[in-house]
């Protein structure tokens, strides 16, 4: 999964067929685990021997119903689909990219699974593909490819759809110092579905992207500073311009962040992804930092370490173990 640093929403074919935006994200250790396998209690053995405590599962039998692998077999060109188990550390519709996480690790295991070797780029092409074009979920391309890539990535999405992936080593050491000084993340009671958001924000016109475009140029200058006060300020200034452009963003949470006052630390704050929603992003004064917890855990908010991940996509096939399921062929992402 992923936090969005700059420019999010940008990457949205709404926005970028007006002319090119760009999109700043990190990936986080934080992962979907997609198993397949010929049958049922292959595909869970798999997931299971991960010896991992799922936050959230989807069993095979529920899998069956669920629209997105129906979606997977239509963007691979598959006629049948296999045994899909699929377990996460977070739940859906927690802001941090899920459901793209979820798609790259699908198109993958089925990839694989069916024979196919799809080099990163392609899954995240596809993986877009199968939420907006077959799915017809509001979301946008940076999701997919943080997942698929891992790392810091600075993002180029041109009007034809298009993308340029770009490595940012100097976001990756930015962000570890801000981390040390201040840049939390917590998790917010509830989850919210982007897509759904998203879909209630108004028509984009050439002045909107003008506008989106240049603020995210900031924003990313603003963590490239590595200075947390700097930070703060940007956060401020996108949370302000975010909900204006779109109320439904807005979050009864945030609000009451929006009370803090000076001496309890907080200088800047957004929720996480495109629709808004499951965790916040809080940059805090480094020597006011026990008063910004205190406050934040007051809200019943949950505090989450921190940490970007240089891994993206990573993929195992093999044939099961015989005293689980003999000859049958497993796939895993």
């Amino acid at each position: 999964m992923r936090i969005s640093i700059a420019g999010g929403g940008t990457d949205l074919p709404e926005y970028y067929r007006h002319g090119p935006t760009t999109v700043v994200a990190a990936a986080l250790p934080l992962r979907v685990h997609v198993s397949v396998a010929d049958r049922p209690a292959c595909a869970l053995a798999e997931l299971n021997a991960s010896d991992t405590t799922w936050q959230y599962l989807l069993p095979p039998a529920d899998t069956a119903r669920h629209p997105y692998p129906a979606a997977a077999g239509v963007v691979l060109g598959l006629r049948s689909l296999p045994s899909i188990a699929v377990g996460s550390l977070v739940p859906p519709g927690s802001g941090l990219g899920g459901s793209g996480a979820y798609s790259v690790a699908l198109v993958d295991a089925l990839a694989r699974w069916s024979g196919q070797s799809l080099p990163p780029y392609r899954t995240a092409t596809l993986a877009f593909r199968l939420e907006r074009e077959v799915l017809g979920r509001t979301i946008g391309q940076q999701d997919a490819w943080v997942a698929a890539l891992g790392g810091a990535q600075r993002l180029g999405f041109e009007p034809d759809g298009s993308v340029t992936a770009t490595p940012s080593p100097a976001l990756c050491s930015a962000l570890a110092r801000l981390i040390d000084n201040g840049l939390l993340l917590y998790r917010v009671p509830g989850t919210r579905d982007a897509s759904r958001v998203l879909s209630r924000a108004p028509e984009v016109t050439a002045e909107h992207h003008r506008q989106a475009t240049a603020a995210a140029a900031l924003t990313e200058e603003a963590f490239l500073s590595g200075d947390i006060a700097v930070v703060g300020s940007a956060l401020r200034a996108h949370w302000a311009r975010k909900t204006a452009a779109n109320p439904a963003t807005d979050h009864p949470v945030c609000r009451r962040i929006g009370q803090a006052r000076d001496t309890d630390g907080i200088t800047g704050f957004k929720l996480i992804g495109a629709g808004g929603g499951g965790h916040v992003l809080i940059a805090a004064d480094p020597t006011r930092l026990d008063r910004a917890r205190a406050f934040l855990d007051g809200l019943g908010l949950t505090h989450v370490p921190l940490r970007i991940s240089q891994q993206g996509l990573d993929s195992t096939q093999s044939t099961a173990e015989p005293s689980r399921c003999e000859g049958d062929t497993c796939a895993s992402a």
